[in-house]
């Protein structure tokens, strides 16, 4: 079973974090009535959906997925903690905007020679010294109050971990899935297994025989020509038998996905199957050796499907690779049919799930057939 991956990385280029840091917190702002009904609502059903918002919200500021809600007494507790940074963070708001406001008055007075009052005092005059001397400042006072909303937005983050720790349940869920994943392992080898052997008692051990049988009548001809033609036989019989040889090792694994990546794979299936297939794929620089292999073989088995039962003219490969997911789908113009709960799409299902992925048989009969699997990148 596969190691689990390390969580993705969230760093993110500091344009983009200002950016969305300053976005966060209007947002977060912006939630502040929502918030105050969850802590009023918090046995109810729309304190769970106030939840799920803020998850999107701090998922959308730092990129880190949120899929954990908290639940009971946790729930009113990150809402109450929630609406008190909220609180805090539009006070940190209104002064900044204060600041800004300030700084437009004094800049506009200074560029036209006119006053400034402050509160009840006549207006004064501002000149481009005044507005020098309190640059500095002003400066300071910006960088403090956008640190003031980098700790808030640090401070939810940390609140929504600390109250967003999995229950036993859902841990008892998890432990079910990891579980199911592992059956699906050893189910996947098992099958493999069991191609595997099926491949070389089909296929090579039949070559195999077959040439042993003319070796020995090689043994035994007594006339040199027919011993020649014999010999001749045996060197064909033996290119045979090495090619069924490759052919299993190719489809036990290809040793071309592995140095060259999965499309490069795609396009030696695409040359060695006898129908035509149109191959349309983006696929990005990144190597994702577990998912490719999945991919592989569910385009593999679907191919082969699509030629021994489906009665196609032409088959399509569609691949996509986002980054986070590899989806791949096999379609042909064939008779449909194709059966879910056959050994060879109950193999690739369990390869799939395996990896954490999703595979979906759409095959009504009279065709088309539209096999499509979705896999983690991670």
């Amino acid at each position: 079973m596969d190691v689990p991956a390390p969580p993705p990385s969230t760093d993110t280029p500091l344009p983009r974090a200002i950016v969305r840091g300053a976005a966060g917190a209007l947002w977060g702002v912006a939630l502040l009535p929502a918030v105050l009904f969850a802590v009023l609502a918090a046995p109810v059903h729309p304190a769970t959906t106030v939840a799920r918002w803020t998850a999107r919200r701090l998922s959308w500021i730092d990129g880190a997925p949120r899929e954990s809600l908290p639940r009971g007494g946790r729930l009113f507790g990150m809402h109450a903690v929630m609406l008190l940074l909220g609180v805090l963070n539009l006070c940190v708001l209104a002064l900044l905007v204060i600041g800004v406001v300030s700084v437009a008055q004094v800049v506009t007075a200074a560029a036209t020679g006119s006053g400034v009052s402050v509160f009840d005092a006549p207006p004064g005059r501002v000149t481009w010294s005044t507005v020098a001397v309190f640059a500095l400042p002003g400066i300071v006072m910006l960088f403090l109050a956008a640190s003031g909303i980098g700790g808030i937005l640090w401070l939810e983050r940390r609140a929504w971990s600390s109250f967003a720790r999995p229950g036993a349940e859902q841990l008892e869920r998890e432990i079910t899935r990891l579980s199911s994943t592992l059956d699906d392992v050893v189910a996947a080898v098992d099958g493999e297994r069991r191609r595997i052997e099926r491949d070389i008692h089909d296929g090579v051990q039949q070559r195999v025989v077959a040439l042993s049988i003319l070796l020995a009548r090689v043994e035994r001809a007594e006339d040199a020509a027919a011993r020649d033609d014999l010999l001749r036989r045996g060197v064909a019989e033996t290119r045979l038998v090495l090619e069924d040889l490759r052919a299993v090792a190719w489809r036990t694994y290809p040793a071309m996905l592995a140095r060259d990546g999965l499309l490069a794979a795609l396009e030696a299936l695409r040359d060695r199957t006898p129908l035509p297939i149109r191959l349309d794929a983006e696929v990005s620089g990144a190597r994702h050796p577990a998912a490719e292999t999945a991919a592989y073989f569910v385009a593999s088995e679907a191919v082969t499907n699509a030629i021994k039962h489906g009665e196609c003219s032409i088959i399509e490969i569609w691949v996509r690779d986002d980054g986070d997911e590899l989806t791949i789908a096999v379609l042909d113009d064939g008779i449909g049919g194709a059966d879910a709960s056959g050994p060879g799409l109950t193999g690739i299902a369990s390869r799939v799930r395996a990896q954490g992925g999703r595979l979906q048989v759409d095959s009504p009969v009279g065709g088309p057939t539209r096999i499509e699997a979705v896999l983690p990148c991670a």
